[in-house]
């Protein structure tokens, strides 16, 4: 097919906006008087995604009277490709007010609801409205996009938030955020759960917080998942940290904590004056079964009651990971007397990890928490 191939882009543009005003007629009726089936091709044409058939320019010449300049090229020609916003939030939401004065707030309405962007613009004609199908729907989608999804420059940790490592897959013809809270995950089994997303301009952080007529978190297996366009400009394969404020999804930070034994040490810890890491600890960062700050000094604590010595060996590989991954934390193994052998005891000293031994009896949680800060106060 013979494409038409203008000086540049802006060109382009330019002549579809000059035959559209020539005309009176949006991208939706001039592509009927072209005998188009969809108007896409004209929006795509107008937005320069690619270069329009020579037929049609011909065809627009002859309907408009207006010239245009171009070479005809063989194949397809892609002058841009869509951007993650249309265009920026604040020209959209600047345009419809202007266009909807009284009844922007109407229109606010729908485009916070679960519609598409043509049930809006089909339930605002009924107001009396007559617009550009093309340029509103740019202008929604631009507003509705930065509300489900804002472009920040930083994201900052506050107090009560949990730091949640997380993966972005690729998804059939989108790209996958995927992570581990079991406590949130258990709570998908029972209801729809839908977010919006704040996302850190150079792509390392992700917020996510509840909106009705956000994305919806899905399972993947003991995984939950959020769906994004690759417009996003996520990349596959890259790890990025999700943050999230627990209370604002009706849980609590401690309910987060994975490991039964571990719940029962924090309920102690708290009231010790230790602070629950906003780092959840995963197998992806490697801070142990519990992850604590007491006096501004991490303290990372594994849990085993593994009872056989060869079960120690695991345990030096996972302390030994732990330290590399968080050199500048204090390390604690709270285990049975019976699996500290000299061959496991040896090991454990070199990576200065602190042994809290322990028969798993009745108060063993609360006997290992006091053991802890003691050793914190001396060590002071």
């Amino acid at each position: 097919m013979k494409r038409a191939r203008f000086k540049d882009m802006r060109q382009q543009r330019q002549f579809f906006i000059d035959v559209k005003k020539k005309l009176g007629l949006g991208s939706k009726r001039l592509a009927e008087k072209l005998g188009l089936k969809l108007r896409g091709g004209i929006e795509s044409y107008t937005f320069m995604r690619t270069a329009p058939p020579v037929d049609i320019i011909k065809k627009l010449e002859k309907f408009s009277g207006v010239k245009a300049e171009y070479d005809s090229v063989e194949g397809k020609v892609y002058w841009k490709r869509r951007d993650f916003l249309p265009l920026p939030p604040d020209e959209a939401e600047k345009i419809l007010k202007f266009k909807f004065k009284k009844d922007y707030n109407f229109l606010l309405d729908l485009i916070k609801s679960r519609n598409s962007i043509k049930v809006i613009n089909k339930k605002i004609r009924l107001k009396g409205y007559t617009f550009d199908s093309s340029k509103i729907s740019r202008c929604i989608g631009a507003y509705r996009t930065n509300l489900l999804c804002k472009i920040v420059d930083a994201i900052n940790v506050k107090k009560d938030d949990l730091i949640v490592p997380a993966n972005v897959r690729r998804d059939r013809k989108t790209l996958g955020i995927l992570f581990n809270l079991n406590h949130l995950n258990k709570m998908l089994q029972n209801k729809r759960i839908a977010v919006g997303i704040e996302l850190q301009k150079d792509r390392r952080k992700i917020r996510i917080f509840p909106l009705s007529f956000g994305r919806n978190l899905s399972k993947q297996n003991k995984a939950i998942k959020i769906l994004l366009t690759e417009k996003s400009g996520l990349i596959a394969g890259q790890k990025i940290e999700l943050i999230l404020n627990p209370a604002l999804f009706a849980f609590e930070a401690k309910d987060s904590v994975y490991d039964i034994d571990a719940r029962d040490m924090l309920k102690y810890a708290l009231k010790s004056g230790f602070l629950l890491d906003n780092y959840r600890s995963t197998p992806a960062n490697h801070k142990g079964d519990l992850s604590l700050y007491f006096k501004g000094k991490n303290i990372i604590i594994e849990i085993t009651k593994i009872a056989s010595y060869k079960g120690g060996y695991s345990k030096i590989g996972q302390c030994y990971i732990q330290k590399n991954a968080w050199p500048n934390s204090i390390q604690f193994l709270v285990c049975r007397e019976s699996l500290i052998t000299d061959g496991i005891k040896k090991p454990l000293e070199q990576l200065k990890v602190n042994l809290i031994k322990t028969d798993f009896e009745k108060g063993w949680g609360e006997k290992a928490i006091n053991e802890i800060t003691k050793y914190l106060q001396n060590e002071n």
